[in-house]
């Protein structure tokens, strides 16, 4: 285990051995915490956009597959834009105020040790971190989420994990 996986307070919360979208013998990790170290090297970053009422609700965008959280893809090999950058851009193009603070409350670790040809990320570990924006909102379409009104097929995705554990939390502070 790395340095990143020991600092701060992020705990393994999920585990998905046999990940069917890695090639086989792969597991994907699900780690949460309130301030994670943001992980290297990372292959997209997530922002999770929230805003507090009775609820803390969270934000989706609209994509083919339904429903996610705002995404950037960072690009193969050596042309791969780091976490900072990545993240700096997905302000830019999701909220209005891309300067807004975040901090990383989790990420999905892609643990492949024996990568096939059509894996195209770095081994044995690749990450997507989850980054929460502070005070920031929303400049393109989507939706709002409590943990109650989630959809079921948001409780399928990746992200869904780290996204429960920091509404919990946020829940708690009321």
């Amino acid at each position: 285990m790395t340095a990143a996986h020991r600092a701060g307070d992020q705990r393994l919360v999920a585990e998905t051995p046999e990940a069917p979208w890695l090639p086989p013998g792969s597991t994907a990790e699900v780690w949460a915490g309130a301030d994670c170290d943001t992980p290297d090297p990372s292959i997209i970053v997530r922002l999770l956009i929230t805003r507090l009422g009775d609820e803390t609700e969270f934000f989706c965008v609209p994509t083919p597959k339904g429903p996610d959280l705002p995404t950037r893809f960072l690009g193969p090999g050596a042309e791969r834009s780091s976490a900072d950058d990545g993240l700096r851009h997905l302000q830019q193009e999701t909220v209005d105020d891309a300067e807004s603070s975040t901090r990383c409350v989790g990420f999905v670790r892609n643990v492949v040790p024996h990568p096939d040809g059509d894996y195209p990320h770095p081994t044995p570990d690749a990450y997507v971190p989850v980054f929460a924006a502070e005070r920031a909102h929303p400049v393109v379409p989507g939706e709002w989420f409590t943990l109650d009104s989630a959809p079921t097929a948001l409780h399928g995705r990746h992200w869904w994990p780290i996204v429960r554990r920091y509404l919990e939390a946020a829940g708690a502070g009321h």
